[in-house]
């Protein structure tokens, strides 16, 4: 119960205070030159004109630099996230193709180590010879 009244008080507070802040606020706007107010009034109608357009993939700055991906490149964390995964992906790749040619590569050196010559392997009998005896 006691921490309702105190809710309601803090709100009853900060609502006297925004009004305090607007009275001011509006006290200090009635006393603005027309130079200022044109110079406000034109920013509002910027900012209103920005917030009206849709970023596109590709914009032209007021510089007349091209603007690929919009605003995508101010999200910084996003950026690097998606480039720590890429590069990931080609340390994944990268460790496969490495693996996969060590054991090639030990294959190659297992037949030419052997005591038999190469020529063996490609004969049909030893790959029927092979097969019953791995089936035992």
């Amino acid at each position: 119960m006691k921490s309702e009244i105190e809710n309601q008080e803090n709100v009853l507070r900060g609502q006297e205070i925004a009004k305090r802040i607007a009275l001011l606020l509006d006290e200090r706007a009635s006393n603005v030159d027309a130079k200022v107010d044109s110079q406000l009034s034109y920013a509002r109608q910027q900012a209103l004109a920005n917030m009206a357009r849709p970023s596109s993939a590709m914009a032209i700055s007021q510089n007349g630099v091209i603007q690929l991906f919009g605003d995508y490149w101010h999200q910084h964390r996003l950026l690097v996230m998606l480039l720590m995964c890429g590069l990931g992906l080609v340390a994944l790749f990268t460790m496969q193709n490495i693996v996969n040619q060590d054991i090639s590569e030990q294959g190659d050196a297992y037949l030419l180590a052997s005591d038999l010559p190469p020529e063996a392997y490609l004969n049909e009998g030893f790959g029927i010879w092979l097969s019953e005896n791995t089936q035992q």
